[in-house]
């Protein structure tokens, strides 16, 4: 696919594009051969973030479980003074997918201008501020820089693995030659107001932040294996090979194999049909667990291999609004006697034998065994079914009194009618699913729920407000420390606690709430957590956070998923054949998605 442009004059040579010193990448089974298109799928397009075959990292994951930080754009690094300070090298010679160098410029660039502007950046990145103060960068030449804590950074090299700390409103790789035309310190601001008006932005940072859309602007260069071509929009996208990937194979062929990838934009059944009809080579995210028994039925005819990966997480939780704005709820929720009524209220044997096929387990969120945290035993309070405990939990929480209905009331004497709300996921049961059987199961303990499912787009707009009774949702069971609202109120997407975790972030916020008790000493232990240089100091810690959800179940689980469905082409190679399947690890991204190829590429044109 290249060849053909370097010989029209349209693109250098090989030798040019690399960098002096590519990353060489041990086959995870054998070198692979070029060519193909490989057919993608998701069910939501406005899913940006889990986008990654435009991403790269400073560090990378290495492809084993758990996984470890290892080289990628960087490649070495020291630590100092105790962890209060980084050195990082970068690989002399890398380029943008345009072509353009990535040096520490670009680094600095994020630094003064991005993290550093209280317009696009109103508080200092967290993961960068151990010790709640801002890290200092040196620009040493031009691919040697050194962050500098005032504490110890212990989850440095985690985070710079993690997608989730490279996407979002403000990304840690920016290419300063293109967003700087977009940045008033840099570009003007008449220049910039210029280019408001002309595609109807009112405000520069919604500009800003339009451009560094990797997944709606082609426009913008990438340093990942492929780079969109074909903007998410209507029902496909497409990404391409990114001409100046700075990865090869042990031979020195560059990578990836792949020239490149259609999206197709499917409803959750539709897309489990399209992939049991062989029409997806890959996917982990949005196959439905409930689509496995078709899926597996299909897999010899159909041409593709059915993989059971373990789930990160799938603990279809209920998560209780901790920090409910109404203070008799909050009360009520925060009230270990409720939570434990309404846990041992649901059936949760039932619910695997009807939705997950008699597979799955009963814990509740506690991280799970492939996390290096977890401690076995742990997450088994309330877990068992029992309608009498369920009732007699709910009276000492002052719930006796009931209505002309039979439905309990709230201490006030108002009606005790909560609304559960949450919106389509990608990965295990529908969560409304969940929701109707807890709703059976509740109101046969006196406790009214109504359902209220809502898009992605009003779920992460409004969620963080905190003004909601519960919802549904899949917490994290592996690698949560670096991902860690949903064991700590951190930020306002904690689902159990979004008012404690925006005051995290923001004490004076307009939706913040200081918490109390062990709600608070969760936020304490994980900034000590942060902190510690040590790892087995900080593997303590992080068992004592456990200890306390473990203790106060303020996340009350259904049924834990017994695996994550994975489908492959039987033409596809070097995919790994057990993985976790998480969104800190980016999901298929787990098995090394630039070394994957087709065995006979031209049967996938």
């Amino acid at each position: 696919m290249l060849a053909a442009q370097v010989k029209a004059g349209k693109l250098p040579k090989l030798t040019e594009r690399l960098p002096k010193d590519p990353m060489v990448v041990k086959p995870q089974s054998e070198l692979g051969t070029f060519g193909g298109t490989m057919q993608r799928g998701q069910i939501d397009l406005n899913n940006d973030g889990l986008q990654y075959m435009g991403w790269a990292g400073l560090v990378e994951w290495t492809p084993t479980t758990p996984p470890t930080p290892g080289p990628g754009l960087a490649k070495s690094w020291e630590i100092e003074d105790g962890g209060r300070a980084y050195v990082f090298h970068l690989r002399d010679g890398v380029r943008w997918s345009d072509g353009k160098p990535f040096t520490t410029d670009d680094i600095m660039y994020v630094y003064e201008h991005v993290y550093s502007n209280k317009e696009l950046a109103p508080v200092f990145p967290a993961w960068l501020s151990p010790g709640g103060k801002p890290a200092k960068f040196v620009q040493v030449d031009k691919t040697t820089f050194r962050i500098e804590f005032a504490a110890p950074n212990g989850l440095l090299l985690k985070y710079m693995s993690f997608v989730g700390t490279f996407v979002g409103a403000n990304p840690f790789l920016q290419p300063k030659h293109y967003m700087s035309r977009f940045h008033p310190d840099i570009a003007g601001k008449d220049a910039v107001q210029s280019a408001l008006k002309k595609e109807n932005f009112s405000a520069w940072v919604d500009f800003y932040h339009s451009r560094h859309d990797h997944w709606r602007n082609p426009g913008l260069p990438v340093l990942g294996p492929w780079r969109i071509t074909k903007p998410a929009k209507g029902n496909n996208a497409t990404a391409e090979r990114n001409p100046y990937y700075w990865k090869v194979d042990p031979e020195g062929r560059q990578l990836p194999y792949i020239d490149r990838a259609v999206y197709t934009f499917l409803d959750q059944e539709a897309f489990g049909l399209r992939a049991a009809n062989g029409q997806v080579d890959l996917a982990a995210w949005d196959l439905s667990y409930q689509s496995a028994p078709m899926l597996i039925k299909n897999q010899k005819d159909k041409g593709y291999r059915f993989l059971r990966w373990k789930p990160d997480g799938l603990f279809h939780a209920v998560n209780l609004n901790q920090s409910h704005p109404d203070p008799v709820l909050r009360e009520l929720f925060q009230d270990i006697n409720f939570r434990a009524g309404v846990s041992h209220a649901i059936n949760r044997e039932e619910m695997r034998d009807s939705l997950f096929s008699g597979q799955g387990s009963f814990q509740q969120p506690c991280a799970q065994p492939e996390d290096p945290y977890f401690v076995k035993g742990m997450g088994q309070r309330f877990v068992a079914f029992d309608e009498a405990k369920a009732n007699d939990y709910l009276d000492k929480a002052g719930l006796t009194k009931r209505g002309g209905d039979g439905m309990r009331l709230r201490p006030d004497g108002k009606p005790m009618k909560l609304v559960a709300q949450t919106f389509t996921i990608g990965v295990g049961v529908p969560s409304v699913s969940i929701l109707e059987f807890v709703k059976r199961y509740w109101a046969k303990v006196g406790i009214d729920i109504a359902i209220k499912n809502i898009s992605s787009e009003l779920w992460y707009a409004s969620i963080w407000h905190g003004d909601f009774d519960l919802n549904c949702y899949v917490p994290a069971g592996y690698l949560w420390d670096i991902d860690s609202l949903w064991y700590i109120p951190t930020n306002g997407l904690t689902y159990w606690a979004p008012k404690y975790g925006n005051w995290y972030s923001d004490p004076k916020g307009k939706f913040s709430m200081k918490p109390e008790g062990e709600i608070r000493q969760l936020q304490v232990l994980y900034d000590e957590l942060v902190q510690q240089a040590d790892d087995d100091r900080r593997l303590a810690i992080g068992r004592e956070i456990l200890k306390l959800h473990d203790k106060n179940v303020w996340i009350i689980n259904t049924v834990k998923s017994a695996f994550a469905p994975v489908v492959v082409s039987d033409d596809l190679g070097n995919v790994r054949e057990d993985a976790v399947a998480s969104y800190r690890t980016l999901y298929e991204a787990a098995t090394d998605l630039s070394q994957l190829y087709f065995r006979h590429p031209e049967r996938h044109t």
